[in-house]
């Protein structure tokens, strides 16, 4: 089965709120281009990853960006870069006999490309959505695009 992992599309990092200087991703493009994906899957099939750092366990839950569309209830917390991090994750991924993922959200050169790189660990044909993954630093991701490529991640225009 083929999954979309959205991963890190919450209000923190694409929001209206949110530190632009860090995160300058043409955020309303994004999450639109994301939202025509997510038609194209089946809800199951879709799978939202929400980045928590650990000194922030005991605050609120962090929340998808507005305009986001939510199709299921397959939400993953992280707290570390990588979504395969979160043992549910995985133990969801097999129980769907998902075998081939794409990924789509922020950031290209952090947890968009550590997921990339723990899912061909664990044995996933990884497709990496190049259109549909914001990427702050350009130079940083040509060097990450060619580490993940050498790994055999698949590249989508």
């Amino acid at each position: 089965m083929k999954c979309l992992l959205v991963i890190d599309m919450q209000e923190d990092y694409v929001g209206d709120s949110r530190n632009v200087k860090m995160y300058p991703y043409k955020a309303k493009e994004l999450i639109q281009s994301i939202n025509d994906k997510i038609l194209e899957y089946p809800n199951e099939s879709v799978i939202y990853i929400v980045n928590r750092f650990f000194w922030e366990i005991g605050r609120k839950p962090k929340k998808l960006v507005d305009g986001l569309s939510v199709v299921s209830n397959n939400v993953f917390e992280k707290r570390k870069a990588s979504c395969f991090s979160n043992k549910k994750l995985s133990e969801y991924l097999q129980n769907i006999n998902a075998s081939e993922l794409e990924l789509v959200g922020v950031d290209g050169n952090y947890c968009v490309s550590a997921s990339a790189i723990g899912g061909i660990t664990n044995q996933y044909k990884i497709l990496f959505n190049e259109s549909l993954v914001g990427v702050g630093n350009y130079n940083k991701f040509k060097r990450t695009k060619k580490k993940l490529e050498e790994m055999g991640v698949v590249f989508m225009p």
